[in-house]
């Protein structure tokens, strides 16, 4: 009972039941889906009825003492003489009205009075929402639009045109959360912007947004305008039917500085949610943008200028800089983390970027968030199936995402090597997005390896034409013309980087390119000029292991094409000697494939050593699927070591998931090793035959080699004709051959000449 109690008891008690009462209302507005001002109004009617509570128990205390004193009380003989206290010594009384009106009977009531008004003024209003009535009525619900009506952002207006990307991304990643609307992405519309005879890379205004719209059959487009007022901006935005261009709904809202910008879009899309019809529970589910992406306007420039520069197929090193600025102004930025972990070029910086992002994940949207999950996955853990369950389930999300399908077909082609799924995604995401040139690309790379080089060269083709400074598309075209073994082809490819803008980079791809074309054709010596100065070019262009990583390649053209094991080792430890592993960070340390180098050459100890040094520097979690790395490089130290049959037994067991001419060459020469000649001729012409995107790599060191021995392996069963087929192959690509090799193609030559003779 409340009666009887001191003014401050019945304020602790009002509290309480304040607190209780805010919390039910709280619960019912999230459960319910109830506006946001019903807990405010809440608070508003507690607040009012505090002094009425406080009054009444003032009222109520005040009749209780006259009511307990002697003069307002039947006295008796037994009562003392000094407790007696005159009614007038106990303060002012109520008057009669106060003591009618201030009954805790009427201060209950009241209060139930106006909960039950909040209730009906909450109810009309959701009534009044849902049912389209008025002008707090939704969008949806008069019929204006359609649930999830397909909307077009055009690019918001401002003097600034990088703050206006910005915006116009902020926007559409905060509406992209909307259960009520789906926002039409950029890149499906690029078909209807060629048919306008429109760049689909231009900014899209609203009045081309508008036209687009009426073509493509959407109803709506949002349209948005910043403007500068002092120091600070005015922001808008107004949703308009596309047909009739009439304004369905529009808001405003300021930012104090451009910081402030990021967080007057989230209330500007909050709003303009809640104006079509979302509901509420959905709007409180999703978090604010500031905390999605960044909350650095001027990190999300940088970020949206560099998936710019990436989609157009820019210049990496620009778009690189780009994340990086973008990560420097938000360390906190794990959408750019993330694209760094795919973009940077040593192994350190990639980790580090992935980590990165993995633990700001709880920041992000569920999109994102599985983006980045994939990405860390993949890449970092090795663990390609909870790669691709969250790929997948980016898909089940929507069908169209375009990243979501692109990476899905980077692990079933780079990890998995099972190209028909790659092109598959790749060929979906393309469809999907035909103005960004990782899909081009990427389903042209999985076409050479499937073998559909008609396709392939159209898709390149169409590359060059819109993405005319990317430099991956030159190295497609030269991969295509490995693929088909036409190198006449290979070498116009490769003087293509001749015409990229001036780059270091471009320099040493070219010389490189044309080092392996010599080097296929036995001009050692000329081969390694080239490769000479690609490492020149490499170390201008500022990336890691300049000579080393470059010269290598040398010390196995000795080692295979030559058959000079001791002049491969004594290049090798020259360029160790030169350029130490030690010189690098402890993760960019290039340990395994220094060993795989010194396993051909039988090198045993040194290859213990390698691999030592590599687990004691690479944290066990960096090391994950190396199975079969390790089987590989145990077969190929058997391999140097001379163990042939141990070589193939291990060689045997491997799964070979990422290379594809790795399962032919390494056991067609054991197999010619061990003279098991049949076995050797399948594994030779399955290497031959294969198409593969890596191809000039491999060439450069055994496609002479792989000819040669067909042509002595064939005349050794007996079988002339196909002798003569490999031996005028052989002879055809070292014709030209360095001295030192022409022993070689004399002999191959003079006995295609005497079957020749015999065949008549």
């Amino acid at each position: 009972m409340i009666g009887g109690r001191t003014l401050l008891q019945v304020f602790g008690i009002y509290g309480a039941g304040s607190w209780v009462v805010l919390q039910v209302v709280d619960v019912l507005r999230e459960n319910m889906g109830l506006p946001n001002w019903v807990f405010p109004f809440a608070l508003v009617l507690l607040l009012i009825g505090l002094p009425v509570i406080l009054t009444t128990a003032f009222v109520q205390k005040r009749m209780a003492t006259v009511a307990d004193s002697p003069a307002g009380s039947s006295g008796g003989a037994g009562a003392s003489a000094a407790a007696s206290v005159p009614v007038a010594d106990a303060g002012p009384q109520p008057s009669p009205e106060m003591r009618r009106m201030f009954t805790w009977k009427n201060a209950l009531v009241g209060g139930g009075l106006a909960f039950v008004l909040l209730a009906i003024m909450t109810g009309g209003f959701m009534y009044m929402r849902n049912s389209g009535i008025g002008p707090v009525g939704s969008l949806v619900a008069k019929g204006m639009l359609d649930e999830k009506a397909r909307i077009v952002i055009a690019e918001f207006e401002s003097l600034d045109p990088s703050l206006g990307a910005a915006a116009t991304e902020a926007l559409r990643i905060d509406l992209e959360q909307s259960e009520v609307v789906d926002i039409v992405e950029p890149a499906t519309l690029a078909g209807a912007l060629e048919r306008m005879q429109l760049d689909a890379n231009d900014p899209l205004t609203f009045e081309v947004a508008r036209q687009l719209a009426v073509r493509e059959g959407y109803p709506a487009v949002i349209a948005g305008e910043i403007q500068t007022i002092g120091n600070g901006y005015s922001l808008s935005a107004r949703i308009v039917d596309a047909g009739s261009g009439e304004t369905l709904a529009s808001h405003r809202e300021t930012a104090a500085d451009a910081d402030a910008i990021i967080p007057a879009i989230d209330r500007l899309s909050a709003k303009m949610r809640e104006r079509i019809g979302e509901s509420y529970s959905d709007l409180r589910a999703d978090d604010p943008l500031d905390e999605v992406t960044t909350g650095s306007l001027e990190a999300l420039e940088k970020y949206t200028e560099a998936i710019a520069v990436f989609d157009r197929g820019g210049d990496s090193d620009m778009m690189n800089a780009l994340l990086e600025e973008a990560v420097s102004i938000d360390p906190g930025f794990a959408m750019a983390w993330r694209k760094l972990g795919l973009t940077r070029t040593t192994n350190s910086g990639r980790i580090e970027a992935l980590e990165r992002a993995f633990e700001g994940r709880d920041r992000l949207t569920e999109r994102e968030r599985l983006l980045t999950e994939a990405a860390y996955y993949e890449s970092v853990r090795k663990d390609y199936q909870s790669a691709i369950m969250a790929y997948e389930r980016l898909i089940e999300m929507d069908p169209g995402d375009t990243w979501a399908l692109n990476n899905l077909g980077v692990i079933y082609s780079e990890d998995l090597s099972q190209w028909d799924l790659a092109a598959e995604y790749f060929s979906r995401a393309y469809l999907q997005d035909t103005t960004a040139a990782v899909h081009l690309r990427n389903l042209a790379r999985a076409e050479i390896n499937l073998g559909q080089y008609e396709e392939a060269e159209a898709h390149l083709e169409t590359a060059a034409g819109r993405f005319p400074t990317d430099d991956v598309v030159v190295s497609l075209q030269v991969q295509l013309a490995a693929s088909q073994q036409d190198y006449e082809a290979v070498a116009r490819a490769a003087e293509r980087y001749s015409e990229l803008p001036a780059d270091a980079a471009n320099d040493m791809f070219r010389l490189n390119t044309l080092a392996d074309i010599e080097a296929l054709h036995g001009r050692l010596g000329e081969a390694e000029r080239l490769a000479e100065e690609s490492a020149r070019a490499h170390a201008r262009s500022g990336r890691p292991n300049p000579r080393r990583s470059m010269l290598t390649q040398l010390v196995w053209l000795d080692a295979i094409v030559r058959g000079d094991n001791d002049r491969a080792r004594d290049r090798l430890d020259a360029l160790l000697d030169e350029e130490p592993l030690e010189a690098d960070e402890p993760m960019n340390r290039n340990y395994i494939g220094t060993a795989f180098t010194r396993a051909r050459l039988g090198d045993r100890a040194a290859v213990e050593e390698l691999v030592a040094e590599f687990e004691s520097v690479v944290p066990e979690e960096y090391r994950a699927d190396m199975d079969d790395t390790y089987l590989n490089l145990e077969a190929t130290l058997l391999m140097g070591e001379g163990r042939y049959a141990e070589a193939l037994e291990k060689n045997s067991a491997r799964e070979n998931r990422d290379c594809i001419l790795c399962r032919y060459m390494p056991t067609a020469i054991l197999f010619d090793s061990l003279g098991v000649r049949d076995s050797a001729i399948v594994y030779y012409e399955a290497y031959i035959e294969t198409d593969s995107h890596e191809r000039l790599g491999w060439d450069a060191n055994v496609l002479a080699l792989s000819n040669e021995r067909l042509g002595y392996l064939y005349d050794e069963a007996g079988d002339p004709e196909q002798a003569a087929v490999y031996y005028a192959r052989f002879v055809e690509l070292w014709d030209e051959a360095d001295l030192e090799l022409q022993p070689r193609v004399e002999a191959a030559r003079t006995r295609l000449a005497e079957i020749l003779r015999e065949r008549g």
